[in-house]
């Protein structure tokens, strides 16, 4: 079967609730944790999320209006899996429970299914600038992925969360 192309208004405007509804979870995960921590990941994810619905939102309007891709500027560099500590490096207890990594596998599946998503949309763009945004938002939420799977390795392995300072979380 022929994989399905999405026009770029389409893809747009889909990339838009895909980030809408990532920023409403992190909130609301953000909310139900109880350690202080891992409330900060979870707000400092929620902004991430806002960032690109805004961003998205002038790729929209620039291309109804004008036919015109913007170039994609990241107001942040994507996390690497090298810049992560190690377990042993980890402080400050939580009580990991279910719900905790519950909260956080959800989250993950998220961002995985965000990557394909925009993959997909990066392969359906003939725009060059398109396919460069598309290609740098999914790069953002590989390292959105990378934290979260950090996290919940922490959770299950240390009890404890950790924060990224960089990001100033």
């Amino acid at each position: 079967m022929a994989k399905r192309r999405v026009d770029a208004v389409e893809a747009l405007k889909l990339a838009i609730e895909r980030e809408k509804g990532a920023n409403k979870f992190y909130r609301q995960a953000a909310e139900t944790v109880k350690d202080p921590n891992g409330q900060r990941t979870f707000r400092w994810l929620a902004k991430e999320e806002l960032r690109h619905v805004a961003k998205l939102r002038q790729q929209l309007k620039s291309v109804v209006d004008t036919s015109t891709w913007l170039e994609w500027k990241r107001a942040t560099t994507p996390i690497s899996k090298s810049e992560l500590p190690a377990v042993s490096e980890a402080t400050g207890m939580v009580q990991g429970d279910a719900h905790e990594r519950d909260v956080l596998r959800q989250a993950i599946q998220a961002e995985k299914d965000a990557i394909v998503f925009y993959n997909s949309a990066e392969e359906s763009t003939p725009d060059l600038r398109g396919k460069a945004m598309f290609k740098a938002l999914a790069k953002e939420e590989e390292g959105h992925q990378s934290l979260l799977e950090e996290e919940l390795k922490w959770i299950i392995e240390s009890r404890k969360y950790f924060t990224l300072h960089r990001f100033q979380l």
